[in-house]
């Protein structure tokens, strides 16, 4: 009975180590698989601010670094770096091991000479080409010209929502977020990061809008003045609505922020004479929309004009708080306007 029972617990603690032991096979399998040891190329991998695990891991698996992304989010729980894993700008390899790729993501190990860019929204190509100057970001061409310039048909191919747009600039499709530049890349490169992120922020909102009236390229160019004119998010949509109802009335926008875009060297505040400045982009000379948006708005921008209140109003006066007063007609416009040069004063 005793040599039974010593057979049974020998039983059991093999059959426990064989256990243990293959989950560390699977462990070992995990974390150290690669897609092919052999293949060394390096694969440029951009992870954007506030990515997960499981974010990471598709981008991984779509940009070829890995074949199997869950064995990736599997390891990531395993080393308890589901949550540490850090955006940035980096290179890759499919020769890499999930453990290798997570200890450069969790450190933060990103590509050298990598430049973090942070474009707010609203920000225009001009302000987007100073802040890449003033970081001493050297392309291959200055970024205002590949910009301003950069709509062509092959461009169009590759990102079929330009589609719409009727002038060169790529002004309002560069979308604000935060980039990583890496040492090398080209003005293009940078216009690609925008776009593509563009294409995965904004695109899906415009397709699910079903808005028939508009193309994106007029949404956007409206957007962009709301963008300008907004600093309440509150206030997005009225101001976008006060805009609808203009152009419904066959009432020039005369927005403020068009004037600014439209002259070369603008000051803080718009003057009498700056009303006349002759542009396509000033709203006080020409009636509808721009032939383009003025900056590049941010989604809260692009959903109030999708989204609009529903108003009656025609005009706005800014409070200088950041608030504005609304009215429907222009005697209600001109006491607001005469209380804020009161308070002004």
């Amino acid at each position: 009975m005793k040599l039974l029972n010593k057979k049974v617990r020998l039983s059991s603690w093999m059959l426990a180590g064989l256990a243990v032991f293959l989950c560390f096979l699977f462990f070992a399998d995990t974390l150290f698989h690669s897609k092919n040891m052999f293949y060394t190329e390096p694969v440029q991998v951009l992870v954007p601010e506030n990515s997960t695990a499981k974010d990471i891991a598709q981008i991984l698996f779509l940009d070829g670094v890995t074949d199997k992304p869950g064995a990736f989010i599997i390891s990531a729980r395993l080393l308890n770096l589901t949550s540490r894993l850090k955006s940035g700008n980096y290179y890759f390899s499919p020769s890499m091991s999930n453990y290798s790729i997570l200890t450069k993501l969790s450190q933060g190990r990103s590509s050298l000479g990598q430049v973090r860019l942070t474009v707010p929204e609203g920000s225009s190509i001009y302000r987007i080409a100073t802040n890449l100057a003033i970081r001493n970001i050297r392309l291959d061409m200055p970024f205002k010209e590949a910009a301003l310039r950069g709509l062509n048909p092959d461009l169009v191919l590759r990102y079929p929502f330009l589609g719409s747009s009727r002038i060169q600039s790529l002004e309002g499709y560069l979308f604000p977020d935060t980039y990583y530049i890496a040492s090398g890349m080209k003005a293009q490169d940078i216009i690609d990061m925008m776009l593509n992120r563009f294409e995965e922020i904004v695109v899906p909102v415009w397709n699910s809008s079903g808005i028939k009236k508009y193309s994106l390229h007029q949404i956007l160019t409206l957007a962009s003045i709301v963008e300008k004119e907004a600093e309440i998010d509150s206030e997005r949509p009225i101001i976008a609505s006060v805009f609808y109802n203009r152009l419904e009335s066959g009432i020039a926008l005369r927005a403020d922020p068009t004037v600014k875009y439209a002259i070369p060297n603008p000051g803080k505040k718009v003057t009498y004479s700056d009303l006349k400045y002759p542009s396509p982009y000033n709203t006080y000379l020409n009636k509808g929309l721009p032939p383009g948006p003025i900056c590049n708005p941010g989604l809260k921008s692009i959903l109030a004009v999708i989204h609009p209140a529903k108003t009656d109003y025609l005009y706005f006066v800014s409070n200088g708080d950041g608030t504005h007063t609304f009215s429907r007609n222009w005697a209600g416009h001109s006491r607001a306007v005469q209380k804020f040069r009161t308070i002004e004063k």
